[in-house]
């Protein structure tokens, strides 16, 4: 039987990390806001990859948000960017096909030297720059690691993840502890799913290299990245418990089985309440978005329900 909820929290993860780590220096970002636009012209042009790969890659004091249009339809993907230099008025400029190098010299310009901060960088893990390097290195073989696997060549699949996950894991750990210590400063985006948004192609490079390794019959191997993808999504992501029934299933073990649906069930009840909650100023394009992540986080909460009951039966009468 698989005890999944007995994995050690990602916090323990992290203060290994920290504590070979400590006592460099890091870059950070001045405050800023970048407002992605989603109008659907910009998401035809690749506005929700810039928004992940930015929440991947930002580092502490940039938040990234959701924004509506901005009449620069055909140039997307459109970054509005809000920036506070200390004074009380706030400048706002737009960034127009924000992707590839684009993308990375817009995060450029808002690094500057940790040492501008006085005291900041004995308060935090070290972020170096080439930890900046890795990170960006395993983002991106994780976006050739998806299109392998969704080619179903899952042989490249696990070894582009397995390079994704060993450059880009522990920069991506240190960053995000970065940016808690700093109160978040990433925005409520990052919270969105119950964990942080930054994290969120490292838990699903776990899950679809566990689904891969299933394919090529290596259970073992898909039972580590399912765990890992449970830890890393700080237990609040539905599809990695399923990746972890899959893994029971494979393996006939119907309670641990049980025991992770279970467990999948929990997370699509929490999104459930998260996007029932009144979304007061926002615009009817938000408040449909909203709708469209509760329908579709129900519809699967019933289907798990389905499988779970008909697993208890068969439990109660073995």
């Amino acid at each position: 039987m698989i005890n999944f909820l007995s994995v050690p929290l990602i916090t323990r993860a992290w203060a290994i990390l920290l504590a070979m780590s400590s006592g460099n220096t890091y870059p950070y970002c001045s405050k800023a806001i970048f407002r992605v636009c989603h109008s659907p012209g910009c998401r035809d042009d690749g506005a929700i990859a810039t928004m992940d790969k930015l929440n991947a890659l930002a580092l502490p004091g940039v938040q990234v948000v959701k924004g509506g249009c901005v009449s620069l339809c055909g140039s997307g993907p459109v970054v509005e960017i809000c920036s506070d230099g200390g004074e009380m008025t706030i400048s706002s400029v737009k960034r127009k096909r924000v992707k590839g190098d684009a993308l990375l010299s817009l995060l450029n310009e808002f690094t500057v030297n940790s040492e501008a901060e006085g005291g900041l960088k004995q308060q935090t893990p070290a972020f170096t720059s080439y930890m900046r390097d890795r990170l960006i290195e395993g983002y991106e073989q994780s976006l050739e690691a998806n299109d392998a696997y969704n080619r179903k060549n899952y042989e490249k699949a696990v070894e582009l993840y397995q390079d994704a996950i060993e450059n880009g894991r522990k920069p991506a750990l240190i960053l995000q502890e970065i940016r808690d210590a700093r109160g978040n400063e990433s925005g409520s985006e990052m919270q969105q799913y119950g964990y942080p948004a930054g994290l969120r192609w490292l838990v699903e490079s776990f899950r679809n290299s566990c689904r891969s390794k299933l394919a090529l019959g290596d259970v073992d191997g898909a039972r580590r990245d399912a765990f890992a993808a449970t830890v890393f999504s700080k237990n609040a992501d539905a599809s990695a418990h399923e990746c972890l029934a899959e893994v029971c299933a494979k393996s006939g073990d119907a309670l641990g089985e049980l025991q992770a649906l279970k467990a999948a069930i929990s997370s699509l009840e929490l999104l459930e309440e998260e996007y029932l909650k009144p979304l007061p100023g926002k615009d009817a394009v938000a408040r449909a978005a909203a709708a469209k992540v509760r329908n579709d986080a129900a519809a699967r909460k019933r289907e798990l329900g389905f499988k779970a009951v008909k697993l208890e039966n068969i439990l109660r009468l073995s």
